[in-house]
């Protein structure tokens, strides 16, 4: 007999879309999604975020819900972080976190680096289990993450992100 279960995965989701609700809330301040000349305005990437959040969010809550829950032994398992089920998605928490709270204080290029290199040091680490070879794609990964970032938000929307201390 084949049963349906609400799971993590469900509640992330309607965590996330609550999230979502109370980002999207704040856009009607924004004004419309383009000027009058048809280019993004200020509030077109948040509402295209949003439907995106939306979307994902229905997605997995609708697979974790309609799918039927499957029989497994034993968590993921890693030759390089142990309890990687645990410690994967606390290190991320935290890791976003600390980057929320330093993004007024020491700005985008910063807090980002240092948030991208610590995020794919750790992923990168548990991949390969070589930390060499961890940090030189992770410094890669967030040069080009933080340099992307960047010109995405100042080439494609004139907005310019704090440097150092908002």
């Amino acid at each position: 007999m084949s049963h349906y279960r609400f799971n993590t995965q469900a509640a992330f989701a309607i965590f996330l879309i609550v999230l979502t609700s109370i980002y999207a809330s704040q856009i009607l301040e924004l004004g419309i999604p383009f000027s009058t000349g048809g280019e993004p305005g200020p509030a077109f990437l948040p509402v295209a975020l949003c439907l995106f959040m939306y979307l994902a969010g229905l997605r997995i809550l609708h697979a974790q819900l309609t799918e039927v829950e499957p029989v497994i032994d034993e968590e993921p398992k890693s030759d390089t972080v142990p309890r990687l089920a645990q410690v994967g998605p606390q290190v991320v928490l935290v890791l976003t976190m600390l980057y929320l709270l330093a993004f007024p204080w020491i700005g985008y290029f910063f807090s980002t680096v240092f948030y991208t290199l610590l995020i794919a040091l750790f992923f990168n680490y548990e991949f390969s289990g070589n930390w060499k070879d961890a940090a030189w794609k992770s410094a890669l990964t967030a040069v080009a993450i933080t340099a992307f970032g960047w010109l995405f938000f100042v080439q494609l929307f004139g907005l310019f992100l704090p440097v150092w201390g908002g």
